[in-house]
């Protein structure tokens, strides 16, 4: 499902087995030296999912580590993304000089708690949400939820800003599985305050998956 998520140039894994945190390289087991055993297993998870998308790049034997904010370290020239939800795990990878950034977000398919709804959407969102039926407001809203987490993932590793749920705004186009976002944020350089920026979504019995690539650029 998520490989329908993202143009050419981008590679994706996804894993929904359990994985052995034996399988981390020891620089990665030491990202998380106190982690509970289920958060062992899931960072395990992740880092070889990470693997076998960056293999299709051609890296191989990568430990991924964490910075301080505890986001990937990717390697040099790549740009790339991680998302768990329900022992599910995704990644995807892209060159750096096609792709300024990517983002990879999975939840469940389930509705928005309606205590969360003001938090999630902006009025204006909100304003759509209504136009719909009553049954389907609250999935639409929690697919608004992802395709939010999405754009977040995608931006912050190139901008360094950490952006809240009021400072983007989605219309989703269920017709076409695409969506559109516009970020509004001080801190944000010119290119991207004010400009629409466009992903896809997709949904399975299960999950709701969203994506989103930024094209380099200056793309080679």
């Amino acid at each position: 499902m998520i490989e329908t998520l993202f143009p050419a140039g981008v590679h994706t894994c996804s894993l929904s087995e359990e994985v052995d945190p034996a399988s981390l390289y020891p620089e990665e087991a030491s990202c998380i030296p106190r982690a509970v055993p289920f958060r062992r297993r899931e960072f395990a998870q992740g880092r070889l999912c990470a693997r076998r998308a960056l293999a299709a790049l051609g890296i191989r034997n990568f430990p991924l580590l964490c910075g301080k904010d505890r986001a990937p370290i990717w390697p040099e020239g790549v740009v790339g993304s991680l998302t768990h939800c329900g022992g599910y795990c995704a990644a995807a990878v892209a060159r750096a000089d096609r792709f300024s950034g990517l983002g990879i977000d999975v939840e469940a398919s389930e509705p928005l708690h309606r205590d969360l709804l003001s938090l999630v959407c902006v009025e204006s969102e909100i304003a759509r949400l209504e136009e719909s039926p009553e049954g389907i407001r609250a999935v639409l809203a929690k697919l608004i939820f992802s395709a939010k987490e999405s754009v977040f993932k995608c931006i912050y590793p190139d901008t360094g800003v950490f952006l809240d749920f009021q400072d983007c705004e989605i219309r989703l186009e269920e017709d076409t599985g695409t969506f559109a976002a516009v970020l509004r944020h001080p801190r944000l350089p010119p290119p991207l305050n004010g400009v629409d920026l466009r992903g896809r979504f997709a949904r399975d019995p299960v999950y709701f998956y969203t994506g989103i690539a930024r094209a380099s650029a200056s793309p080679r």
